[in-house]
């Protein structure tokens, strides 16, 4: 009797052992269940965190050269095509001031006398047309300008020209607009005083190509030329002596004037 006592006791204890045993193997896996599952969340919100912004692109993210230049040419093409609006053209008007573009002459742009300024490349272009589209010319000629042009416009058609800006000169007397430092063409009593002045060359080849005209009227239908010079078909330019005449218009291009 004692002996199954003790084989009985014997037989508790080992159970208690294994059921103790088996509880802490289920702790254990439990714990490490929730370890994984913490380092989970924690990577997890680190990369949420991590915004496109913020984040570093890595080398097969980045732009080519190439690439970044398209970007920059399709954002420039599309400002290009951007056309004034009807506010943008009122205050145009309201300030005399207009930038390169196409025109209604007498709604959009009034009549009047205008300059052009070169922008920084120093050349302009500028015409009147009959139609929008630039095929039915009716000024003079569309002019490639160096510096500076002054044209009275005045009629029915459409003005355009590039690479400048026009001024209306009822409006701006204060542009500078200088004969003695640069090509260009000029208004006599505003830009340059009546008087005797001589032609100067500019240095270097484009010298030899020198040219001036004065004119009377500058109408840009049909401007009315009073003298000329053109170094090009061997006139002795340099120094050539020239009357100006208060109202009239000086147009020089490769050269400048002097006292």
């Amino acid at each position: 009797m004692k002996k199954s006592i003790k084989v009985l006791l014997i037989s508790s204890f080992i159970c208690v052992l294994a059921s103790a045993s088996v509880s802490c193997g289920q702790t254990s896996d439990s714990s490490s269940k929730e370890g994984s599952e913490i380092v989970m969340e924690n990577t997890s919100s680190k990369k949420e965190d991590e915004s496109p912004e913020t984040a570093t692109p890595s080398a097969d993210e980045e732009q080519t050269p190439e690439e970044a230049t398209k970007s920059e040419n399709n954002s420039a093409s599309t400002e290009e095509k951007e056309l004034p609006t009807y506010s943008d053209i009122e205050i145009f008007k309201e300030n005399g001031i207009f930038p390169s573009g196409n025109y209604v002459l007498g709604e959009e742009m009034p009549e009047g006398v205008y300059l052009f300024k070169a922008d920084q490349t120093g050349h302009g272009v500028e015409g009147v047309y009959a139609d929008p589209d630039e095929q039915k010319q009716i000024s003079a000629a569309y002019v490639h300008f160096d510096g500076s042009r002054i044209a009275e416009l005045k009629g029915n058609g459409y003005v355009h020209f590039s690479w400048c800006t026009a001024y209306d000169l009822s409006k701006h007397p204060e542009i500078v607009n200088d004969p003695f430092t640069s090509s260009g063409m000029f208004m006599v009593g505003r830009d340059i005083e009546p008087g005797e002045y001589h032609i100067v060359p500019d240095e270097g080849e484009y010298g030899e190509y020198a040219e001036w005209h004065i004119y009377s009227s500058i109408n840009c239908i049909a401007p009315v030329e009073r003298a000329s010079g053109y170094g090009v078909e061997g006139d002795d330019i340099e120094g050539a002596a020239i009357t100006l005449n208060e109202g009239e218009f000086l147009e020089t291009q490769f050269c400048k004037v002097a006292k």
